[in-house]
C-alpha cells in the first residue's frame, strides 16, 4: 500500500492522488509512458535490467537508448525518455513546475527540501489509478525478455562418475 497525496491538474482543475518515489532509494530509473502517463520502474537488481547499456545517471530517467529493449505500455504506449505523467481526468501532460507547490507542502519531515521541478531527476510520481482507486500507475521492470542463453557444462561430461 502505498501513501497517496492530492495534487491538482493546471489544465482541467480536477484533483488527482499521486505518490512520490525516490529512485535513489529504490535502486532504479524510470520512465513514462507517452500516451497514459503511467510509470514503468526499472529495477537493477533484475538480472535484465543490469544487462541493458549502462545510463549516465543511474538513478533517474532512462536512456533513450533503452527504448527498443522496453515492452510496450498496457494502453499501447511506449514508455520514453522526455515523457511524463498525465492527469487522470484530462490526460493531459503535467507540468512538474505547477507540481512544485502541492509536492513541497506535502514532502513529509523535510524542511527546506525542493522539488527538482523536472519529470527527469531522482524524484517520479505514480499517479492514481482512475480504474483502481487506491492503487497507482505504474509496472515493474517492463523489458522485453530474451530468454538467457543456456550454458554448456562441460565438467558434469568430463568427469561422469556414473556409468
Amino acid at each position: 500500500m502505498v501513501m497517496l497525496k492530492k495534487g491538482d491538474c493546471e489544465h482541467c482543475g480536477r484533483f488527482y492522488r499521486y505518490t512520490l518515489w525516490h529512485s535513489g532509494f529504490g535502486d532504479n530509473s524510470y520512465a513514462y509512458c507517452d500516451t497514459c502517463g503511467m510509470l514503468a520502474l526499472f529495477n537493477y537488481s533484475n538480472e535484465y535490467v543490469s544487462a541493458l547499456p549502462s545510463p549516465a545517471d543511474k538513478f533517474g530517467e532512462i536512456e533513450s537508448s533503452w527504448e527498443p529493449w522496453l515492452q510496450p505500455c498496457p494502453c499501447g504506449g511506449q514508455f520514453r525518455k522526455g515523457a511524463s505523467p498525465r492527469c487522470p481526468s484530462c490526460n493531459q501532460k503535467l507540468s512538474a513546475t505547477h507540481a512544485a507547490a502541492h509536492i513541497e507542502a506535502q514532502a513529509l519531515g523535510a524542511r527546506g527540501w525542493r522539488w527538482q521541478n523536472s519529470w527527469s531527476g531522482i524524484y517520479c510520481i505514480a499517479m492514481n489509478d482512475p480504474l483502481n482507486p487506491g492503487s497507482v500507475m505504474q509496472v515493474i521492470d517492463p523489458i522485453a525478455k530474451k530468454e538467457p542463453a543456456r550454458l554448456k557444462r562441460r565438467w558434469p561430461v568430463l568427469f561422469s562418475f556414473g556409468r
